[in-house]
């Protein structure tokens, strides 16, 4: 028996290669400078952010489909990090996703491989695995991290949530057929981002639709999305603007300003300890840090405000090192907390 403090189920892990040019060159031969090999995917990214921020991997179990050598190579990483794991074969090989860092421009662009059909053999294992955990295993909280791969369906994963035992929270950070899941109505906490709460949205309502989120007031479309699925609390994130967090149940909202990273990089990051002699910001993994973060503090019994709002700060922080993804100094990221202005609305 493993019980585990976490369950993340991330369906769409990632072999995450992350390379740093001096300079990108548009149609020419560009050699980086820095590389590295790490997990990749949200579930992988919350994980790996768990360990970062509590300093053990003794609370996580990951439930997995991999396959082919990218996917040996994703559970040798797991191996090394201390993960524990319960992985479904796929006969398809497992992503690959390639970020690149230019140094003088300072922009980050990222390339996700092909993620394959699973087929319906994988999808049943998947399921019945996860089920047999939530069922005989029950874990304090279940993470559905990502985008389900083609032949993983949502329906599915909504089977799955229906099964968990009463006092395992339910934690979603995911947006692509994510309908039937939030359907079931048992939904304790939904992240997502700006553009992910519009796209759930526009499924309901044509208001919705063709909007960016400079045209909508975020903190009444997290109000909409959290009554519509009677979900506990609604947290959205808008990448470096402000944040918001809806407590449904509570009937209260808040408000997360924060700081300008780019203006305070030098002072947030000792020069003496940049990785990699740069300063450069990251934002990949920077959603599934802040789950991670809010997600353990709150099981710790903290007030979920603070809770957010610490996650904002190590995601913050984890811009700041340009690789590997959800790494972060505490330093900053209390930093970062100390400037994060919080207001109810």
């Amino acid at each position: 028996m493993h019980t585990s403090h976490l369950f993340p189920t991330p369906p769409n892990p990632a072999y995450q290669i992350t390379v740093l040019f001096d300079e990108i060159v548009l149609g020419d031969v560009n050699r980086a400078t820095q590389q590295t090999n790490s997990l990749g995917g949200k579930g992988q990214n919350f994980a790996v952010a768990t360990k970062q921020f509590l300093g053990t991997a003794d609370h996580v179990l990951l439930l997995q489909i991999l396959g082919g050598p990218t996917g040996d190579q994703i559970q040798a990483l797991e191996d090394q990090q201390g993960f524990s794991y319960q992985t479904v074969r796929s006969q398809l090989p497992t992503r690959t996703c390639t970020t690149c860092l230019d140094a003088r421009s300072g922009e980050m662009t990222e390339m996700v491989g092909v993620s394959g059909t699973i087929d319906a053999a994988v999808e049943v294992e998947y399921a019945q695995a996860a089920i047999d955990i939530l069922q005989n295993d029950p874990p304090r909280a279940m993470a559905l991290c990502g985008t389900f791969p083609p032949g993983l369906c949502g329906e599915t994963m909504a089977r799955i949530i229906l099964q968990r035992r009463p006092d395992t929270l339910i934690f979603v950070d995911a947006v692509k057929d994510i309908q039937p899941v939030l359907a079931t109505r048992c939904i304790d906490i939904l992240k997502v981002n700006s553009t992910e709460v519009l796209s759930i949205l526009s499924s309901l309502d044509m208001q919705y639709q063709a909007k960016r989120p400079a045209d909508v007031d975020l903190a009444q479309a997290a109000v909409t999305l959290g009554r519509h699925f009677n979900i506990g609390v609604v947290a959205v994130t808008d990448g470096p603007e402000t944040a918001y967090l809806a407590d449904i149940r509570k009937n209260d909202c808040w408000a997360f300003q924060l700081p300008d990273l780019l203006a305070q990089r030098t002072e947030l990051v000792d020069k003496a300890n940049a990785h990699y002699g740069q300063l450069l910001l990251n934002p990949l993994g920077a959603g599934d840090t802040c789950s991670a973060v809010m997600l353990n503090l709150l099981l710790d019994g903290n007030d979920i405000v603070e809770c957010f709002a610490q996650g904002l700060a190590a995601a913050s922080a984890s811009c700041l090192v340009p690789m590997p993804n959800c790494v972060f100094e505490k330093s900053a990221m209390q930093k970062i907390r100390n400037q994060i202005n919080i207001a109810k609305l």
